[in-house]
C-alpha cells in the first residue's frame, strides 16, 4: 500500500482520485462534518474521520491532539486489506502524515496532469508495517527452504513519552540494507527484512521491525540478535528521548 497527501482545489481532488480509482483499489481518509449535530449532542467533538476502504465505510471523532491517529488508521489498512493506495484528503489530515514514513504528496491545481503522479507513484515507497514485511519475506522464491520465520519489533517505552531520531537518511538506508543483505549470507537464512522509523515515535508505538525467514529457529534467533546489534553500532541514527522532566539525546 501507497500513501498520498493530497491537497488543493476540492473539484481536482475528487477527479483525482476518480482517476486513480479507475485502475487501483482505493481508500479514502478524509474529514466529514455531515453528522456534526448527532455527536454534538454526545458531546463529541463534530470534527469526524470518514474511513471508505473496499471492506468498510465508518466515520469516527478525529483527534486532533492525537497526531498519530491517522498513521494508526493507515496501519489498519496496510495490515488488514488489500489497498493499493491510501489517500489522505485535505491540508487538515495531510498535515498530520507528511512527517511520518513514506508519503507521497500531491497539490493539486488546474494545470496539474495527473499522469505525472500516477507515474511517479508507480516507484514510490510502500507504507511499511510489519504485516507488510512478513508478506514480503513470505513471497521468497525459496520460502519453502524456511522452518520459521521470527520477527522482532523495538517500541517505545513507558519512561519516555516519545522518541525523536534523526537520520541520515541515504547513509542509514545504505547500511540498512548491507545489513539485511549480510543476514542472508548466515546460515539457514533464507530472507531478512528491515524497516527502522524516523521522526517522533510516542509511548507505545513501534520503533523498529526485523523480520527473517531461517531453516530453523535458532538461526533465526543469531540472526535477529546480529541485526538489533549491528544498526545500534552501524547505522547513523541519532535519539531524543522526551520525558515529563525535559529532553536529552540518549545512545542508540
Amino acid at each position: 500500500m501507497r500513501v498520498i497527501a493530497l491537497t488543493g482545489e476540492a473539484e481536482r481532488c475528487e477527479d483525482f482520485l476518480a482517476a486513480l480509482s479507475l485502475h487501483y483499489t482505493v481508500a479514502t481518509l478524509r474529514q466529514e462534518h455531515e453528522n456534526a449535530l448527532t455527536f454534538a449532542a454526545n458531546g463529541v467533538s463534530d470534527d469526524l474521520l470518514c474511513i471508505k476502504s473496499p471492506t468498510r465505510y465508518v466515520v469516527t471523532r478525529y483527534a486532533h491532539e492525537n497526531a498519530n491517529t491517522i498513521p494508526r488508521e493507515l496501519d489498519r489498512l496496510g495490515e488488514q486489506e488489500d489497498v493499493d493506495f491510501a489517500v489522505v484528503v485535505g491540508s487538515v489530515l495531510a498535515s498530520r502524515i507528511v512527517s511520518f514514513r513514506e508519503v507521497y504528496e500531491a497539490r493539486l491545481e488546474r494545470s496539474v496532469d495527473f499522469e505525472k503522479h500516477f507515474e511517479a507513484l508507480k516507484t514510490f515507497p510502500e507504507w511499511v508495517t510489519l504485516g507488510v514485511l512478513v508478506r514480503a519475506v513470505r513471497a521468497h522464491p525459496d520460502i519453502h527452504k524456511a522452518g520459521a520465520i521470527l520477527t522482532f519489533t523495538g517500541t517505545v517505552r513507558g519512561e519516555a513519552v516519545a522518541l525523536e531520531f534523526d537520520i541520515y537518511e541515504e547513509e542509514a538506508e545504505q547500511r540498512i540494507s548491507s545489513i539485511a543483505r549480510d543476514l542472508k549470507t548466515m546460515k539457514g537464512i533464507v530472507e531478512a527484512k528491515i524497516y527502522h522509523k524516523s521522526g517522533h515515535v510516542k509511548r507505545g508505538e513501534d520503533i523498529v521491525y526485523i523480520v527473517v525467514a531461517a531453516a530453523h529457529r535458532q538461526e533465526g534467533f543469531e540472526a535477529l540478535r546480529d541485526a538489533i546489534e549491528r544498526i545500534k553500532k552501524e547505522v547513523p541514527i541519532w535519539k531524543k528521548e522526551l520525558t515529563e522532566q525535559g529532553e536529552r539525546w540518549v545512545d542508540m
